[in-house]
């Protein structure tokens, strides 16, 4: 078996999830990029590598995704997996799980999040810095909830949302697939997919020609 790990993305939030990853003991034997101008390039002390040749190469590694746009990650983790390798799921030490919580492969969690009893989080979702998936949460796949965003219990995130820095979901609320919450927001009404929405309480806003 091929115990080898990289992390897939090199860019900042990349940086972040080796970090996590070291924090935990499985230090990275380097980055993977599809990005010609990083290939080549030393971050962190890891070295970055063409992507595609890499899995090629290393059947059966393990591999984290660091990147951030959660289309661009569902991507990546289509091509791990074409390539017979594994998404491994990066959690820092430093946060709070509860032993019902239910995650899926390919997940970020990054430090001091906290994810309460008998919630769920889909494949290659993160969960940002500090924040905070309450009990019976749903998170779809691909989604990201933001540093200090909260989903509070009982409420769910659609697949490819993103809950903005420091947004809050209400109970029971749903906020669908491919929605955008503004930082700081609060949802207090369920949100449509593919809507945007932002303000204290959130309002929908959609653009106009």
């Amino acid at each position: 078996m091929n115990n080898q790990i990289v992390v897939y993305g090199a860019g900042g939030h990349g940086k972040v999830v080796a970090e996590s990853l070291v924090a935990s003991g499985r230090t990275p034997s380097g980055f993977i990029d599809d990005n010609p101008t990083m290939v080549g390039k030393v971050i962190a002390g890891l070295a970055v590598l063409v992507a595609e040749e890499w899995l090629r190469t290393h059947v059966g590694c393990k591999v984290a995704l660091g990147i951030g746009d959660n289309r661009a990650r569902d991507k990546a983790a289509q091509r791990v997996k074409s390539h017979g390798c594994k998404l491994l799921t990066a959690i820092h030490p430093s946060a709070i799980i509860a032993t019902t919580a239910r995650i899926g492969d390919g997940v970020a969690i990054m430090p001091a999040a906290v994810l309460n009893p008998d919630c769920e989080i889909g494949e290659g979702a993160i969960i940002n810095t500090a924040a905070i998936v309450e009990h019976d949460v749903c998170i779809g796949r691909y989604a990201h909830l933001a540093p200090r965003s909260t989903a509070a219990g009982g409420s769910q995130i659609g697949e490819y949302s993103l809950l903005g820095i420091g947004a809050n979901v209400l109970p029971l609320k749903r906020v669908g697939a491919n929605c955008i919450i503004g930082a700081g927001a609060v949802v207090i009404d369920d949100i449509p997919d593919g809507d945007t929405a932002f303000g204290v309480p959130a309002r929908v806003h959609r653009a106009t020609l």
